[in-house]
């Protein structure tokens, strides 16, 4: 999956069914070591969805379940080498079910952070055409010499056209209205310490946003959305997600945090 905006709504519009809200926090220590905090919540609609599609895939759909603490335990993995399952709780609110669930990791430039829900145990893995795998977001440090740490998040290399100026793609759209109403997904960092400096907008206190997708924001801009589709440049495509209401993200290859660890 390239770094578009669509192509990840796309995309998850192929692997969740149902409403979900998921946070993911990142707080980095100036070791490199720190914490992740990842909170996922789903309708009850959406979780009968996800059994019922278990079902028809041929697995046992009532083992489907995107928010179980072996679902969880099993994420850790997939995030990186040295990250390890710490604890996690259930959740749930009228909206529906979800999970807290915090992990613990070792070394940040060994993380993988994948700005999409996985797959739950049970469903076959899915991609939108066109698209290519996961290109995952990454990260490495470095250290000043008055001891400040930089932590560089990478991010991959966009292809809005590959999605937004594809024949499937007003299709694509039509199936994250239809099943993605309501989603939101956040993907943020904060450094253990102080925070000197960061290279993206979208900074509040020490807490750095890397990708804020409110759908129903996003969906109400008609208008926008199809400039987006109409978009025959790279760059054209990017100037409407740029003032998209309902989208903060940082379309920058390289996103740096300076901050003076804490002792």
């Amino acid at each position: 999956m390239r770094f578009g905006a669509f192509g990840l709504l796309a995309l998850v519009a192929l692997t969740t069914s149902g409403c979900f809200h998921m946070t993911t926090t990142l707080t980095v220590r100036g070791d490199g070591s720190g914490m992740i905090e990842h909170q996922m919540l789903v309708t009850n609609a959406g979780i009968a969805q996800l059994k019922q599609f278990g079902a028809l895939a041929g697995g046992r759909g009532q083992n489907v379940d995107p928010i179980s603490e072996a679902q969880a335990r099993a994420l850790a993995a997939s995030i990186g080498p040295g990250v390890t399952y710490v604890s996690s709780t259930p959740t749930s609110s009228p909206m529906g079910q979800g999970r807290d669930a915090t992990y613990a990791f070792t070394d940040v430039s060994q993380l993988r952070i994948s700005p999409r829900p996985a797959v739950p145990a049970g469903l076959p893995a899915s991609r939108a055409p066109g698209l290519t795998d996961d290109a995952p977001i990454t990260f490495s440090m470095t250290h000043e010499a008055n001891g400040n740490a930089v932590l560089h998040i990478h991010v991959p290399e966009p292809d809005f056209l590959g999605t937004l100026a594809s024949p499937a793609a007003a299709n694509q759209i039509a199936m994250v209205k239809m099943l993605l109403g309501g989603a939101r997904v956040s993907l943020m960092t904060e450094p253990a310490g102080t925070l000197v400096h960061a290279t993206s907008p979208y900074v509040d206190g020490s807490r750095v946003t890397l990708l804020d997708v409110d759908l129903d924001q996003i969906l109400k801009d008609e208008a926008s959305v199809a400039k987006l589709q109409a978009a025959t440049t790279q760059e054209e495509a990017q100037a409407v997600l740029e003032h998209l209401a309902g989208l903060k993200i940082d379309l920058t290859r390289e996103i740096t945090i300076e901050f003076t660890p804490a002792k």
